[in-house]
């Protein structure tokens, strides 16, 4: 790992469970690559593929065994009590976020709902380009759910309510953008014009427009200091042979899967990223073709062991089993084990630094790994 790459600063980012922590590692693998003068593997001649786990399960079987040489999966236990997790109501289970969105809400006259062909002729998507893309909901009629309107099994086609919701800080914005309250101002007119196209009743806030710029200052200065992930690098002292990385990878329980990467997964569905850790190179590409390895074309500079902090339910405890899985893949492949920045782990500050991060979740009444977590460190 070259010490010009500062990972654990990097503000990297996800959306959702899935496909935007994918796009979080990618740019992850994508800043390492361009940052360190990393060594190709040259004969590799397979496509990046996306593609569902149990296709990816019989894509590894095919080219490689999917059991290790030695059982070590005992390394990955993890005795943890999950938080309660309290259940939103049915009636805002697809809405904005009330803490952290600018969300105006236009209601309609009770003579006259809102019908759906009037709604996006005038919210279209050439005028939400104007204001830069809110989010758009919908309470149909004969609903007190609200929805997306957009959503494919939305049928709907008149509603009581609609409302637009702006995202006040969305580390996945390259880059993110502060709203002051000029541009809000602005959006705040635009709508009330629309308002007046639509015959629309009344219109609320959740936040005054001072209020709603002053949260998104703080925002952005609150995710870009914690949105930070555990890093942990073995660095080969010759170069890691790619059979050899893939059974201590199937020895210890890790799983190749998701964007060609080696993972421990998630089995809580309900808490957390898909994925508990995950491991990647800075060689290019930068993740593991089995075809490839099963040819013996793959050799890398390091392996790259990493999550997420305050996405992760118990970051401090899949550290420590982190910090196991990689003196297991020093003791098989040899190799230094670094931080982050290149130089030699030190445990107890990695620690340290994780501690500090959850004190500033919880200062402000979030907890990692659920619920807010999940929607601000992307």
């Amino acid at each position: 790992m070259c010490d010009c790459l500062h990972i654990r600063t990097l503000p990297f980012i996800l959306r959702n469970r899935s496909t935007m922590r994918n796009y979080s590692i990618a740019i992850l693998i994508i800043l390492t690559l361009i940052s360190c003068k990393s060594k190709t593997n040259k004969n590799m001649n397979s496509d990046y593929t996306i593609s569902t786990a149990s296709e990816s399960d019989e894509r590894a079987k095919k080219a490689l065994p999917v059991e290790g040489s030695e059982d070590k999966s005992d390394i990955l236990k993890l005795n943890i009590n999950i938080p309660e997790i309290l259940k939103e109501p049915d009636s805002i289970r697809f809405f904005g976020n009330a803490k952290y969105d600018w969300i105006l809400t236009i209601e309609a006259n009770s003579s006259e709902m809102f019908h759906r062909d009037s709604v996006e002729k005038y919210i279209s998507n050439d005028w939400r380009k104007k204001v830069m893309y809110p989010t758009v909901y919908c309470l149909p009629e004969k609903s007190n759910n609200w929805t997306y309107l957009f959503a494919g099994d939305n049928e709907a086609n008149t509603f009581k309510k609609f409302a637009l919701a702006w995202k006040l800080y969305d580390p996945i914005d390259e880059p993110p953008t502060v709203y002051n309250e000029k541009s809000l101002s602005k959006f705040d007119k635009l709508v009330k014009k629309r308002m007046k196209k639509l015959k629309a009743s009344k219109l609320d806030y959740n936040f005054p427009i001072q209020e709603a710029s002053a949260i998104s200052n703080g925002l952005s200065s609150f995710v870009t200091q914690n949105n930070q992930w555990a890093i942990i690098v073995l660095k080969a002292d010759k170069e890691f042979e790619g059979k050899e990385i893939w059974d201590v990878m199937m020895s210890v329980g890790l799983r190749w899967g998701d964007m060609d990467l080696f993972h421990w997964n998630n089995d809580n569905r309900e808490v957390g990223d898909d994925q508990l850790l995950s491991v990647w190179t800075s060689t290019q590409p930068g993740y593991f073709f089995p075809e490839e390895i099963a040819e013996g074309n793959v050799q890398t500079e390091d392996l790259i062991f990493g999550f997420s902090i305050p996405r992760s339910v118990a970051p401090k405890e899949v550290f420590n089993v982190m910090c196991e899985v990689t003196d297991y893949a020093q003791k098989r492949l040899g190799g230094q084990i670094l931080d982050g920045n290149g130089n030699k782990l030190d445990k107890s500050a990695e620690l340290e630094r994780i501690d500090l991060i959850l004190k500033n979740l919880n200062k402000e009444s979030i907890k990692s790994g659920i619920g807010d977590a999940l929607y601000l460190f992307q």
